[in-house]
């Protein structure tokens, strides 16, 4: 259909529509293209600002930098807040929710302080992750629809998305490396890198280390099964973790043996808490129905008064003896070595 145009001052045509030859042709491409241009540019715009985030919390690997990094782009960039995130119900950094937003934020993974400053005149703007995972509310000073499209924010969540699962995959990475599969303690490449730390402080404090030993493990093993003796395993790191300062390092060392680190304690107090640790073993009563076991535990402590020319293997070594000489002795008990003696 050729464009009408309506002109005046001309005769038989005032305020009628005249036929223009060649609008179609001039006038109504320049019109589409220029809407078109201009939808084509924002969405550019749009896409770089994407891509900034994106590459601004994908090279974060830890999940709570990561929701602080974003909340920090948005509002320099595009003047957003980000008040919370929800993602597979973790917790990832909590904060206050004020009273009258709970209903805004369900299962918080991250809650920014904004949130407690907000009046009811301010709109929370829910957006969930395209994958699924989990949602995350927007508040804009104002109207938050504007100025970007939809497609910027669902950008903007995939993209959050996408950093928050690589920075808990890094994580449970981090985890498997360190931890010891089955008690969840330190393993021993940590515990002995931990404990190098230590010997190379200066500092004039003393530190202790225990090395405890489970005793007849090889028993309950071939008595009950390799899982009786994994619960019982699980058992005791329980124990180790509640006994325990939380300044203290503790560990599986390997098989049926615990380490634990005790940073700026004597040979005393060591002592103490290690014999403290060996009663509250035996008093445990492991198993269901008439068949119980009672564990005991063989424990070395192996004290530090200097660290000038200590070394990692003279540490262990200590405790090692101690705990040789209470297996010798009869087991269940707690022998001390001090770092230097013989014998």
């Amino acid at each position: 259909m050729a464009m009408l145009q309506s002109v005046t001052g001309r005769e038989g045509c005032k305020g009628k529509p005249v036929r223009i030859k060649g609008a179609r042709q001039a006038e109504a491409p320049f019109s589409a293209g220029g809407e078109s241009s201009a939808l084509l540019e924002r969405r550019v715009a749009e896409l770089l600002l994407v891509a900034e985030f994106t590459a601004v919390v994908g090279s974060i690997l830890d999940p709570h930098k990561v929701c602080e990094a974003a909340g920090a782009w948005l509002d320099e960039t595009v003047g957003w807040q980000l008040l919370s995130v929800c993602s597979d119900g973790e917790a990832v950094n909590a904060g206050r929710v004020s009273k009258n937003r709970r209903s805004a934020v369900t299962a918080p993974v991250y809650v920014s302080a904004e949130l407690n400053g907000l009046s009811e005149a301010d709109d929370v703007y829910p957006v969930r992750f395209p994958d699924g995972s989990g949602t995350m509310s927007l508040c804009r000073r104002g109207v938050l629809d504007s100025q970007y499209s939809d497609e910027f924010r669902e950008g903007i969540a995939r993209s959050l998305a996408r950093a928050l699962a690589n920075a808990r995959e890094c994580d449970r990475l981090k985890t498997l490396s360190m931890r010891d599969h089955l008690t969840g303690l330190y393993n021993r490449r940590v515990f002995e890198a931990m404990l190098e730390v230590e010997t190379r402080k200066r500092t004039s404090k003393p530190f202790s280390l225990l090395l405890i030993d489970l005793d007849n493990f090889k028993l309950v093993n071939d008595t009950y099964g390799h899982g009786t003796g994994d619960q019982v395993l699980v058992s005791i790191a329980k124990m180790l973790r509640l006994s325990f300062r939380k300044s203290d390092v503790v560990s599986r060392y390997g098989g049926e043996e615990f380490a634990v680190l005790l940073p700026e304690t004597p040979p005393d107090s060591a002592r103490q808490v290690a014999e403290r640790f060996r009663e509250n073993v035996a008093a445990l009563s492991l198993g269901s129905g008439t068949e119980k076991i009672k564990p005991t535990v063989s424990v070395g402590v192996a004290s530090i008064p200097y660290r000038f020319g200590i070394e990692v293997a003279d540490v262990i070594e200590e405790a090692d003896r101690a705990l040789y000489l209470a297996k010798a002795r009869g087991k269940n008990q707690v022998c001390a070595a001090l770092l230097g003696e013989k014998g």
